[in-house]
């Protein structure tokens, strides 16, 4: 690759992610994706699709993988998939899309009525063709109530056999993709799960995940060195996590951020607003005790809420709590096929006919490089009315925000600034601000000429 490309690595720091002139960077993202749950495991393979991620502004996909697909028999590796892997990683990278490789499962195995796990890896006393684990829209409560999905966490998280196996798994991905500078990073385990391991003072997480989460970034860096981590919380303890800080550095804490009530009941009859940002909240508090920075790797709202404006609600409530702060996220999902064929389930920017939706709340402005101090940002999804709030210096390279002309002004927009220069650069719908003077300085942006 040439010196340009490689440039294009970002680095980590306390406070996140930083390009190569020293801007802190803020990835929008989206999860790919449900779809890929089931045979043959890949998401997509039009070009396309790409193309138009790009055009939506996400500059980050969280691209799920999983351990059936790499290592569908002990030591027998699938050089195919994993050379599709790579393929899409090189096809993100072309359109300055950064990959996070998520290691994705729920309710440990396909044979459970999830993902992730192969058959061989099931305890001996579970059988793959019948036992208790179940699907449906009320899946998530199988990890409590279901023998054999506890049976199966607790057995991987006990057995040094199958630790190896996951090890040497993420190994092999990542020897296909380290040379690409737009890997983000590797998400080691989705939503991990205690099985019969208590967590009550903090057992399992810290006896048991964080081991696995450090043995899985260490094997990936004999193979990737400086590869970065994403750890995640115990998914039933997701806002009371009770993990202590790691031994080893290059890490970010990834927890997922849903509406438990919304998400499940498909409904939610208390303020979203206020759940989104305590939930946040939490999570941000976590972030700090373990001194890493904050990405949510996951959130959405299903299609099925009831009454039908509720899905747009919850997506804008939550994008207005992340743009608040100025966090990384992605939203869960993008599926261009099959979209309900996972356990009832539809989170999709994409339907069923392969036609987009939602994009007036998921397609918005956002500060995408900021060259200062961090204050305000703001979205009204009925206006179009941007606010953007930050301190700087003059001179040194631009902040830059992200703007949706297509989607959110069709008819152009009017610019407000409070000093300096504004470049408009139409072809990458990326807007410059060169500020003039020290202080404070304020973008606004309005639909309209």
């Amino acid at each position: 690759m040439d010196r340009d490309l490689y440039e294009k690595r970002l680095v980590l720091r306390p406070d996140g992610f930083h390009d190569r002139y020293g801007r802190s960077v803020c990835l929008r993202g989206v999860n790919i994706s449900s779809n890929a749950k089931l045979p043959p495991f890949i998401p997509f393979q039009e070009d396309c699709w790409w193309d138009l991620l790009a055009s939506w502004g996400f500059n980050m996909v969280r691209l799920t993988l999983f351990w059936e697909a790499i290592e569908p028999e002990p030591y027998i590796y699938d050089r195919a998939y994993l050379d599709r892997v790579s393929d899409m990683v090189d096809q993100a990278s072309r359109r300055g899309i950064y990959v996070l490789l998520d290691m994705h499962q729920d309710l440990y195995s396909r044979n459970l009525h999830g993902d992730g796990a192969p058959h061989w890896a099931l305890p001996p006393r579970v059988d793959p063709q019948n036992n208790d684990g179940y699907g449906g829209q009320f899946w998530g409560t199988a990890y409590s109530l279901s023998r054999d999905v506890k049976a199966c966490f607790t057995y991987f998280f006990q057995s040094g056999d199958l630790r190896k196996h996951y090890l040497k798994a993420w190994q092999e991905v990542a020897s296909r993709v380290r040379e690409n500078p737009y890997i983000l990073g590797y998400d080691l385990m989705n939503e991990p799960s205690r099985g019969d391991i208590s967590n009550i003072l903090g057992c399992f997480e810290n006896e048991h995940l964080k081991p696995l989460y450090q043995d899985a970034i260490g094997t990936i860096r004999s193979v990737h060195p400086g590869a970065i981590g994403f750890v995640e919380p115990h998914v039933q303890d997701t806002y009371t996590s009770k993990l202590t800080k790691f031994q080893t550095g290059g890490l970010v804490y990834a927890p997922h951020l849903y509406n438990p009530i919304s998400v499940t009941l498909r409904f939610d009859p208390l303020p979203e607003d206020m759940l989104f940002d305590a939930m946040y909240r939490q999570h941000k508090a976590t972030a700090r005790k373990l001194s890493m920075p904050l990405l949510i790797g996951e959130f959405g709202a299903p299609w099925t809420m009831w009454p039908e404006y509720a899905r747009n609600m919850a997506v804008d409530c939550a994008y207005q709590v992340l743009e608040g702060d100025f966090v990384s996220c992605a939203y869960w999902d993008f599926s261009v096929k099959d979209v309900k064929a996972w356990n009832e389930e539809d989170f999709s920017i994409i339907d069923e006919n392969g036609n987009s939706r939602g994009l007036e709340v998921n397609v918005r402005p956002y500060l995408r490089l900021l060259h200062g101090r961090f204050l305000s940002q703001s979205f009204d999804r009925l206006s179009k009315a941007y606010a953007l709030s930050f301190r700087s210096p003059p001179g040194g390279p631009p902040s830059v925000i992200y703007v949706p002309e297509s989607v959110q002004y069709p008819d152009g927009f009017t610019i407000d600034v409070s000093d300096g220069m504004i470049e408009y650069r139409h072809e990458r719908s990326e807007l410059a601000f060169f500020p003039e003077r020290d202080g404070i300085h304020s973008i606004k942006l309005r639909p309209g000429r």
